[in-house]
């Protein structure tokens, strides 16, 4: 992402990229930006005003519309993926997202509350989990290498984590159905064709995957907890590769140009947002 505003504080996307399993980049795209541009960021991001100017770079509504096609259907790993799809605008089904930034396994312990887990920086897990380095100091990130990083974190634990994700989709069918299920006992209606309390006869049932699970602070055993809002369709698959996609660097944020709280548009995981 380059900088937008005064001082450059607030951010607009600049460059997308996306792989796929065989970590081929099927779009890598610069992002032209509307609006002056204040600070390119050229150290971290790589990116100079000659990217953005040139015929090569599409518009976000361009890009946007790219994004969600190559995606449609997709299991879509990354790092705060969070992040990348409010920058862009979009959403993906949650049982499609495989985030190494909100996967237990990956997190660490808070050193105020060793109940709770904080996201780790991609450069910090691949250095740990396999033993490479990225993001070297002094150099721009490379958003391909940073794709393929996660992916790499995603296939090291691909067994456990689709187990985990079986799980959380169970959990969100129980839920569901707890959600659905009449009451019975002393909270039931009286039975109007002879006294006492009965349960209907029939209840027309809600399917499970009618409900998106919006993911919160996670939990070391459970992963993310679930809660329920809009509806998102169940994709069903078979046993072979996903096809994986990331997306990487952050979109326009609104803001009043006078509330400049850098923690707000600059998240944990900054590192790989450009």
């Amino acid at each position: 992402m380059v900088g937008i505003g005064p001082e450059g504080l607030d951010s607009a996307v600049a460059r997308v990229t996306i792989c796929n399993w065989a970590e081929k980049v099927v779009l890598d795209t610069f992002v032209k930006v509307p609006i002056e541009v204040t600070d390119y960021r050229t150290f971290v991001s790589g990116i100079e005003a000659k990217d953005l100017e040139s015929d090569r770079a599409l518009s976000l509504d361009q890009v946007r519309e790219m994004v969600k096609t190559i995606l449609h259907g997709k299991i879509l790993i990354g790092h705060a993926l969070e992040n990348d799809l409010a920058a862009l605008q979009i959403t993906h089904p949650w049982h499609d997202i495989r985030d190494s930034a909100t996967y237990p396994p990956f997190m660490k312990e808070s050193e105020s509350d060793k109940t709770v887990l904080r996201p780790r920086k991609l450069k910090e897990l691949v250095k740990d989990k396999i033993g490479t380095d990225i993001q070297d100091l002094g150099k721009a990130h490379d958003p391909i290498e940073d794709a393929r990083a996660a992916l790499s974190l995603y296939k090291l634990e691909r067994m456990q984590w689709e187990k985990l994700a079986m799980k959380q989709v169970a959990v969100a069918r129980v839920k569901e159905g707890r959600e659905r299920a009449p009451s019975s006992g002393r909270d039931s209606p009286p039975n109007k064709s002879g006294g006492g309390y009965q349960q209907p006869s029939s209840v027309t049932p809600v399917p499970a995957a009618s409900i998106r699970p919006t993911v919160h602070a996670p939990s070391p055993s459970m992963g993310p907890t679930l809660s329920y809002t809009q509806p998102y369709p169940m994709y069903l698959r078979s046993q072979s590769a996903p096809m994986t996609m990331m997306t990487h660097h952050q979109g326009y944020e609104h803001r009043p140009y006078g509330h400049h709280h850098r923690q707000a548009y600059y998240p944990q995981q900054q590192h790989n947002l450009y």
